[in-house]
């Protein structure tokens, strides 16, 4: 038997899951809790939350043997606002536990050996490293405030402060929230899709101090530009010290996505300028790009090594973004043909390849499942890929398969999604050669991998 609704039992917590959750077994089913703010073994005292067919969750009452590196969360609204699952533990830690994640994910989904998981590669910064923030927008006492949403559901936390932020983006935050007391603009409404305001997304240069901010209206983009959004742009240019610029977006669908396709700029600079090794590179509005810009830069480094077994020759890069792995790939290959849909990022994809004197590069604006049946028959000696966290379609897959590139190296923010896709893979001729995590998100329980693939029979 196991613990009933609303019962207090003490639990040992044997492990983390990938929501960064402590995982206890009880009873002689050993039935499974989920801990939230638990520590891999501790003894907690818990009240059950939540009670399913399979799983439980219980809430810590009372933690009676408290993990040696149990830290002191520095952010005052860790546990309410659902960005960060970590802070409270050191960092050291951090880095052990996103390790047996990745090595749980893939043995229990792909059924892959750990001898081949390599250990997590640390992040340069631990604090200060995000250099993008996405503030929704919400009415709350009669006035707008921005914040982030409760863990698990999209009720709006207000905040003034994120230690994780690059510390800009932390400074903006106060400012920004005075500035839109003076806008004649309701908040949006998730519920009723109703609202003009969606979002505010504030996004930093590291190495540049460039930088935008992106107010996500719910707006149709073809009926102009209403007054009050040029004068908001002028009070935002006005109040925040050192903002580069603003632009508008707009987005009437419903649903939580930030973007819609198109954007104006109001004021100011209309992309945001980055340095990474070698390579300058610009990024627009709305365009992917990787948040911790550092550990990108060793990412991306990592990723093109991959390559040099089968000497970097023709390679297929889908999912390319704004291109900043693109440059990475190019150097010493013969040709890369860079695959990206989304119109902007396929812009500037084309402007940083041009700025850094690179001509082996074909850009095909075009989605992945378009552009695997449009290269069908090609040959390429390697794919490279770095899709959404929803990994990539069978459609996709099957093309890269049918491809037959010596070496696949695969890049994912998602373990679940990447070891999925690995099965796929080594069921259709490749062998899952190493697969490297990247602490590119410290203080959350997510990782990123590199996963490298070769043709088996080669």
């Amino acid at each position: 038997m196991h613990p009933g609704m609303n019962d207090v039992t003490e639990v040992r917590i044997e492990s983390i899951n990938s929501r960064g959750q402590g995982v206890a077994r009880v009873g002689e089913g050993k039935f499974v809790f989920f801990v939230p703010g638990a520590l891999p073994g501790e003894v907690i005292r818990g009240r059950v939350s939540l009670l399913k067919k399979s799983y439980g969750v219980m809430d810590m009452e009372e933690n009676l043997e408290p993990h040696a590196e149990r830290a002191t969360p520095r952010c005052p609204f860790y546990g309410v606002c659902g960005g960060c699952s970590l802070q409270h533990s050191s960092y050291p830690l951090q880095m052990r536990i996103k390790d047996q994640i990745v090595i749980d994910t893939f043995r229990k989904i792909a059924g892959v050996s750990p001898d081949i998981i390599s250990k997590c590669a640390s992040s340069p910064s631990h604090w200060g490293y995000r250099n993008k923030a996405s503030f929704p927008v919400r009415e709350a006492g009669g006035k707008k405030v921005i914040g982030f949403f409760r863990q698990g559901s999209h009720d709006l936390i207000p905040v003034d402060e994120c230690p994780v932020l690059e510390p800009q983006l932390e400074r903006w935050i106060t400012p920004i929230t005075d500035i839109l007391a003076d806008l004649k603009m309701d908040a949006y409404d998730e519920d009723t899709n109703s609202g003009t305001l969606r979002h505010i997304v504030s996004r930093f240069g590291r190495n540049t101090g460039s930088s935008l901010i992106v107010p996500v209206f719910r707006l149709n983009s073809t009926d102009g530009i209403p007054l009050e959004l040029t004068d908001f742009a002028g009070s935002i240019m006005a109040g925040l010290k050192g903002v580069g610029g603003v632009a508008a977006n707009f987005n009437r669908s419903p649903g939580n996505t930030i973007f819609g396709s198109f954007s104006k700029i109001l004021a100011g600079d209309s992309s945001i300028s980055e340095r990474m090794g070698k390579f300058q590179m610009l990024y627009g509005p709305t365009s992917f790009f990787q948040v911790n810009t550092d550990q990108a830069g060793f990412l991306f480094k990592a990723a093109a090594c991959e390559l040099e077994e089968c000497g970097k020759g023709r390679i297929l890069e889908l999912y390319s973004g704004t291109g900043a792995l693109t440059l990475f790939l190019a150097k010493d290959s013969k040709k890369v043909h860079a695959v990206e849909d989304w119109a902007e990022s396929a812009v500037f994809l084309r402007k940083n390849i041009s700025a850094n004197s690179i001509d082996n590069v074909e850009v095909l604006e075009m989605s992945a499942e378009r552009a695997v049946k449009f290269l069908a028959g090609r040959r390429f000696d390697a794919v490279v890929m770095d899709p959404p966290r929803k990994g990539c379609s069978d459609q996709v897959l099957k093309g890269v398969c049918a491809l037959r590139p010596s070496r696949i190296v695969y890049i994912s923010c998602n373990p679940s999604t990447l070891a999925r896709d690995s099965l796929f893979l080594i069921r259709n001729g490749f062998s899952l050669k190493k697969v490297q995590p990247f602490d590119m998100f410290p203080q959350t329980f997510h990782v990123e991998c590199i996963a490298t693939f070769q043709r088996s029979g080669r």
